[in-house]
């Protein structure tokens, strides 16, 4: 699993939306028309088979999300973070954006250059991480997990919008999303126990984001944490996992249109 920082610089004064996930995710979608990363981009079956996750585009990437348009000065810098699930397609895709540096891109009616690609390892939210890690080394069972939720995010529940940081929607995607991306037989039974997992504490608030055609998907932000003290040391460590991968996969519907961008954290020591 692979993430990319894209840095974007302003070539001239304009306001892109703060919920500007599906324009980013055009201007993306056109670069990769031609190449074999349009199946990517536009797989077969559902959101949640997407093997890539986009953030918002905006001026500090570990901000939460805000309502408020951002209005960018002449060569001033903006931060997108792209995730692949498979590490061929972000190979792919970081070869695609370094031939285009410097070139310019229309992001809405914002004109920017592609400034920089940051490669894994050389920004704080350019990572890499192999999938086997996860599941094969179980040696980090927290008692708890945080994730912090920096841009909108909900659920599809009886076919409406759901936006609370309930344990069985957020690693009942999760855990979705690994078994159609990476391992289908994965944690057997694993989701038996969501019921289980306690919050711990939250604090969010709801967010309206406009999508193409104006349609409004809604979500939420802020931080949540998760105990997972009823649970076996197997069972924590699974869903530590779950919570790892969500840095790459995203929680949620419109992960690719820059909703459900996550950063988990913990209260205890990171040992992986």
């Amino acid at each position: 699993m692979l993430s990319y920082v894209i840095k974007f610089t302003a070539q001239k004064e304009a306001v892109l939306p703060a919920s500007n996930g599906y324009l980013l995710f055009s201007m993306l979608c056109e670069l990769a028309r031609t190449t074999p990363l349009n199946d990517v981009f536009h797989p077969n079956g559902s959101e949640s088979a997407k093997p890539v996750s986009l953030g918002f585009l905006k001026k500090d990437l570990c901000k939460i999300f805000s309502a408020e348009d951002l209005c960018f000065m002449s060569d001033e810098a903006g931060y997108a973070r792209i995730s692949f699930i498979h590490d061929a397609n972000g190979e792919q895709f970081a070869k695609l954006l370094q031939k285009r540096q410097g070139k310019t891109v229309r992001v809405g009616h914002a004109i920017f250059s592609l400034s920089h690609v940051f490669l894994p390892g050389e920004h704080e939210q350019s990572l890499a991480l192999a999938p086997e890690r996860l599941t094969l080394t179980p040696n980090f069972s927290p008692s708890e997990t945080g994730l912090h939720f920096v841009s909108p995010t909900g659920f599809k529940r009886n076919n409406r919008q759901f936006f609370l940081p309930l344990p069985e929607l957020v690693f009942g995607s999760l855990l979705r999303k690994w078994r159609i991306l990476v391992n289908p037989d994965a944690w057997p039974e694993i989701e038996t126990v969501f019921s289980e997992v306690e919050i711990q504490s939250y604090r969010t608030e709801s967010h309206a984001v406009k999508l193409k055609n104006d349609r409004i998907q809604r979500g939420f932000c802020g931080k949540t944490e998760y105990s997972f003290r009823n649970l076996t040391e197997p069972q924590r460590s699974a869903l530590s996992a779950l919570a790892t991968f969500a840095f790459f996969s995203g929680i949620g519907y419109k992960t690719s249109q820059g909703m459900g961008e996550v950063l988990p954290f913990w209260r205890e020591k990171y040992q992986r």
